[in-house]
C-alpha cells in the first residue's frame, strides 16, 4: 500500500508524544476520521466520533476522510496550544496520550469543525470474536463502575479479523438491557469507518446487559449476530 507523507508543525510538551509522519493511509484500532465536506457547515457531521476517550499511553488516530486537506489544533484544558498538525486527504496522523486530562481539537480554518479526546484511566473495555460473522466488537465504556445518575460514554469498535483494522460500513443496533430485562436504551446506525460512540445515564443499579448486534457487512445484509457485555451499576 501506498505510504502518505503527512506535513506536520509541532510544538513538543510531555502531554502527547507525535508519532508516525510517515504512515500508510489505513485505519488504526483507535481513530477518528474527518468527514468528507466538513468544509461545509451545513453537514450533520465534522467528526464521525466528535467526543473521544482513551487510556493513558494509548495511541489515537486522526484520519482524513475528505477530498481537501485540514488543519487541526489540539490544546489541552487550560487552552494552551500543543500540536498543530496539516492532515492531507486520505491521510492521518498519531499522538499517543502521556497525561489524563481533556484536550481539544479543532480547525482554525472551519470553525464548527471541532471536538475532544479524554484520556483516562477509569475505563473498561472487552472485546468479542464471535464465530458467526469476520468481525471482532470492541467495546470499552467510562467510567469503569459508574454510578447511578453518572453519564456513562461507550465506544463500540468493529475490527475485521482477517486484516485487524477496523471494519467499515458495519449496520449494528447498540442496546442496554437492565436487571428487568427491559431495553431502556437502543440506537441503530450504519458505522461508515467502524468508531461508533454512544452516552447515557443509568437510573437504577445492577448488572446491565450491553448488547452490540450486527445485522449487514459491507451493506450485505446477515443473520443478526449478537454480541454481550455486563456492566455493573452502582448506588
Amino acid at each position: 500500500m501506498k505510504n502518505v507523507l503527512i506535513n506536520l508543525t509541532v510544538i513538543l510538551t510531555s502531554l502527547f508524544l507525535v508519532l508516525n509522519t510517515y504512515i500508510q493511509s489505513v485505519y488504526s484500532e483507535e481513530v477518528t476520521t474527518i468527514i468528507p465536506c466538513s468544509s461545509n457547515r451545513n453537514n450533520q457531521k465534522f467528526f464521525d466520533v466528535p467526543s473521544y476517550f482513551i487510556a493513558k499511553g494509548e495511541k489515537i488516530r486522526w484520519y482524513n476522510a475528505d477530498d481537501i486537506s485540514h488543519e487541526l489544533s489540539i490544546t489541552n484544558s487550560s487552552g494552551g496550544k500543543n500540536i498543530i498538525g496539516i492532515v492531507k486527504a486520505n491521510g492521518s496522523f498519531s499522538l499517543r496520550s502521556n497525561s489524563i486530562g481533556t484536550y481539544r481539537f479543532a480547525s482554525p480554518v472551519f470553525p464548527w469543525m471541532h471536538g475532544n479526546v479524554t484520556v483516562t484511566n477509569d475505563l473498561s473495555s472487552a472485546t468479542i470474536a464471535n464465530p458467526n460473522n469476520n468481525v471482532n466488537v470492541q467495546l470499552s465504556w467510562t467510567p469503569s463502575v459508574p454510578k447511578v445518575g453518572e453519564l456513562v460514554h461507550f465506544k463500540i469498535i468493529f475490527i475485521n479479523k482477517k486484516t485487524g483494522r477496523n471494519q467499515q460500513h458495519v449496520d449494528y443496533v447498540f442496546s442496554l438491557v437492565n436487571p428487568l430485562n427491559q431495553t431502556i436504551y437502543q440506537q441503530v446506525l450504519h458505522s461508515s469507518w467502524g468508531v461508533e460512540s454512544a452516552s447515557y445515564s443509568f437510573h437504577g443499579a445492577g448488572v446491565v446487559i450491553l448488547k452490540v448486534t450486527i445485522d449487514a457487512l459491507l451493506f450485505q445484509p446477515l443473520e443478526p449476530v449478537e454480541d454481550n457485555f455486563n456492566l455493573t451499576v452502582e448506588n
